[in-house]
């Protein structure tokens, strides 16, 4: 049984609104104190701050977070001594609206919660000093850049490839318009990592009075409703209703006189450009109370062509672009940043020389510290259901972690 998360609420994609619900699960050692007046496991997470976020398979085909695999990988990194952070897209089971035909709703989706997660990690205080701010207004120089592992499994490691990179990621949150949706995932990040510091704050000070070690039992929290008014809520959606209804008859328009025209290749180019809308800003303008982390890449049974071009046609591009191609850079984030891939031999819904290929030339090519990994599993499929593969899966997550996460953990337990 999957331990229960510590947080478990909605904020608004900044795709639409459309209300996404996301959990956030503590590891044990986050809560632990000790009786002789140190941090105790607070203090140990604080020296490497760590967190993942994990997307789930295709909604339309019954993908949620409550996915087995998706269990698999929280499980790992809540062991190991990470912050753990899942999300539903948008349609997935209970969830509010409906699976998208092009996948750019779901792309902006999995933004909105990695901005929200990142944002969160960085205000928490698990180890605070003697009187604590509810949340950081600034970061201290000493503090260690946290690092953050943006993963997903199937269709929710096709949105991951597709994420844009670190200051894009960051930016709506810089300097949001109050009522919009932005603003409403900064205050509700605020609002969580605050009441946690409280809570750690309280516990360090009991610990210390009467003693108290070992394990501490931590309440999981269910959170509804929005932290800006309802009226301000309400101008900042029929306000962006009123600006994406002009941009939709532009966007129709467009691609009518396209059409009309013959003019395929202008479409081809459309779909590049909602893959990779804009150039990221060349400098990153953030909250001065959050420090910008190291990310990783985590793309477990990663979907290729034709599956990834029919589930998410906005977001298509060559998978296996080599060098001198237009889109040589199609893989740039995952080079330039520690990755793992893991996938089946026997995976029907990639094909396994392609896989073979596209891992020797990314390993040949990664810049990144830690560099790119690829690991084929014999025997297992797509769904990692076959005897024996999840716990080669859990082993290659093990080792991966402990190259990754730093101090602490489980140092590259296989």
């Amino acid at each position: 049984m999957l331990a229960e998360p510590r947080w478990s609420c909605t904020i608004p994609s900044l795709h639409d609104d459309t209300p996404l619900d996301v959990r956030i699960y503590h590891p044990w050692i986050l809560h632990k104190r000790d009786g002789g007046g140190g941090g105790g496991g607070g203090e140990m997470w604080w020296t490497r701050r760590r967190g993942v976020v994990v997307a789930h398979p295709y909604a339309a085909l019954g993908g949620s977070y409550d996915d087995g695999v998706v269990g698999v990988v929280v499980e790992e990194f809540l062991a190991a001594g990470w912050v753990v952070g899942t999300f539903n897209f948008r349609g997935a089971h209970a969830a509010k609206g409906r699976t998208s035909w092009s996948g750019k709703p779901e792309l902006v989706d999995y933004h909105s919660f990695a901005a929200f997660f990142i944002h969160y990690i960085s205000y928490l205080r698990p180890n605070p000093p003697p009187d604590p701010s509810p949340v950081p207004q600034t970061v201290a120089t000493d503090e260690p850049a946290p690092v953050v592992v943006l993963a997903g499994y199937s269709y929710g490691s096709l949105i991951a490839r597709n994420l844009p990179p670190l200051p894009s990621l960051l930016q709506p949150l810089a300097a949001p318009t109050p009522g919009s949706a932005a603003h409403e995932i900064l205050l509700t990040a605020r609002k969580l990592a605050a009441q946690d510091n409280r809570e750690f704050g309280d516990s360090a000070r009991d610990a210390e009075r009467r003693g108290l070690t070992g394990r501490e039992h931590t309440l999981s929290v269910k959170m509804g409703g929005e932290e800006t008014s309802p009226e301000m809520r309400r101008r900042s959606r029929d306000t962006r209703s009123s600006f994406d209804a002009g941009a939709g008859r532009s966007d129709v328009r467009s691609r009518l006189r396209s059409l009309s025209h013959g003019h395929h290749h202008h479409h081809h180019r459309r779909a590049k450009d909602v893959a990779n809308p804009q150039p990221p800003p060349t400098a990153v303008e953030t909250d001065p109370g959050i420090q910008l982390p190291e990310i990783g890449y985590l793309l477990i049974s990663p979907l290729t062509p034709p599956t990834a071009t029919l589930l998410a046609p906005a977001l298509a591009r060559p998978f296996w672009s080599r060098s001198g191609d237009a889109d040589a850079d199609a893989d740039a984030q995952l080079k330039t940043h520690a990755t793992l891939a893991v996938y089946g031999a026997q995976d029907a819904f990639a094909g396994t020389t392609k896989m073979r290929e596209w891992v020797v030339r990314m390993q040949r090519e990664s810049c990144a510290r830690g560099g790119f990994v690829g690991v084929e599993v014999g025997g297992a499929g797509h769904f990692w259901r076959e005897r024996g593969v999840e716990r080669a899966l859990r082993g290659a997550l093990r080792a991966w972690e402990g190259r990754v996460g730093g101090v602490g953990g489980r140092g590259g337990r296989v």
